[in-house]
């Protein structure tokens, strides 16, 4: 084959077949391909997409650069995938709950990326052993029900040699290139049932619910045609969700939350997700589901199992503390319109709580607490939030004041759960 000519054809709008796609992703690989090429291959998908057909292709080839996971499991094997946002939280609380309500869930989680919180990281802030093998993830998921672990370097290498070039090539956001980098992660584990947190708002990558669905629609569809059950649910992330953003508060929040006390949003989020895994395992319905998934929850039941799978994993609830606490206060009065969770995620990493580059280290005790969301009303010198950090610096104050949009007239709350797709 000459590549030239399959990038003329991409460019000009051309389907390219499964067969040209797998010659593209195992030549730059091995290192045959220039990266120069590849980044022009890179921008004409950019600009023309991937059909459903050629996405599948092209995620099947980079699933196959690597090592797949297989774990034996006498019951249904699921997972959950989200796209990030600022305090999300809900894997650590959606597993051991669907592990209570009888599905096995086995989760390659991520590190923080941009602005958003990554999963892997806030379990590192109990000290617990995040990077498992095969074997340890199969262990994890027979004595617990679940397991959360990174990415091994054996899965995906293709995906992670092309997105590095995505990165460098400004073509990261293509939905077609999304689906198939989250895809060659998450279909490396023989799981059953998937369902994608697709998150849209200011505190997430997709800002626009059109833009949200493509991404979810491509999800699912790529999904079933590889052989899986996917649902999709379109949810909310104009605002934190939850309490606190941050490695520890969070870990601290989702042993609440498994002790009963949860914030209502979360607790719709995370019910919602379980619900339809619930479904997708043929167990019942989304509602049945959902209101298990409740009764779990606010009974406590999975909080038990939570904490010693951390605790087998060499992790500890003795979490880092922050030095200092400030509390915010509001400057105007009116009706909170809008958060701008971007800002604020990018407040954490300003405080040390993720990386600017791959090999910072990072703060675990940082992060932020949030007292008013959208459609509350505020007045002037009422606190709306609290700042753990280090060292005391005015500037974070005023960042997450600028984070804030006040109206002089009522505001309704966002619905959380804008869309669902399967």
């Amino acid at each position: 084959m000459i590549f030239k000519e399959l990038i003329k054809r991409k460019r000009d709008g051309q389907k390219l077949s499964s067969e040209e796609i797998d010659w593209i992703v195992k030549e730059f690989t091995s290192g045959k391909i220039p990266s120069y090429q590849m980044s022009a291959f890179l921008m004409a998908i950019y600009f023309q997409g991937l059909d459903d057909q050629e996405t599948l292709a092209l995620t099947k080839s980079m699933l196959e650069s690597g090592e797949t996971i297989t774990i034996p499991s006498d019951l249904p094997l699921v997972d959950k995938h989200s796209t990030g946002g600022i305090g999300d939280k809900v894997s650590l609380i959606l597993s051991p709950v669907l592990a209570e309500m009888g599905l096995n869930v086995a989760m390659l989680s991520g590190r923080a990326l941009g602005f958003t919180g990554g999963t892997a990281d806030k379990l590192e802030s109990t000290g617990m052993k995040v990077e498992l093998t095969p074997e340890e993830i199969e262990e994890s998921v027979k004595r617990f029900g679940f397991s959360i672990s990174t990415q091994t370097e054996n899965v995906a290498p293709a995906d992670r040699k092309i997105y590095a070039l995505r990165d460098a090539t400004a073509t990261v956001e293509s939905i077609p290139l999304i689906v198939a980098s989250i895809l060659s992660k998450k279909l490396a584990i023989n799981t059953e049932s998937i369902v994608f947190d697709v998150k849209v708002g200011t505190g997430a990558f997709m800002k626009t619910l059109k833009d949200a669905e493509k991404l979810a629609q491509g999800l699912v569809n790529v999904s079933k045609l590889y052989g899986k059950k996917a649902a999709a649910l379109i949810t909310e992330m104009s605002q934190p969700l939850g309490e606190y953003a941050g490695n520890a508060l969070e870990v601290k929040e989702t042993l609440s939350a498994l002790s009963g006390e949860i914030s209502p949003d979360l607790l719709e989020i995370v019910t919602s997700l379980c619900g339809s895994l619930y479904q997708l395992s043929d167990l019942g319905t989304f509602e049945c589901g959902k209101n298990l998934a409740k009764e779990v929850i606010l009974s406590g039941k999975a909080y038990e199992r939570f904490v010693n799978w951390i605790e087998f994993w060499g992790g500890s609830l003795n979490l880092p503390t922050a030095k200092n606490i400030i509390k915010v206060k509001s400057e105007k009065e009116g009706w909170i319109s809008n958060i701008n969770g971007e800002r604020l995620g990018y407040l954490i990493i300003e405080m040390g709580g993720g990386r600017k580059k791959a090999d910072d280290a990072i703060d675990y005790s940082v992060g932020l607490r949030f007292f008013k969301k959208i459609g509350d009303f505020v007045k002037k010198g009422e606190v709306i939030g609290e700042i753990y950090c280090s060292e005391i610096k005015h500037e974070y104050i005023n960042s997450f004041l600028s984070a804030y949009e006040f109206s002089s007239s009522p505001v309704d709350s966002p619905n959380l759960i804008k869309k669902s797709i399967v």
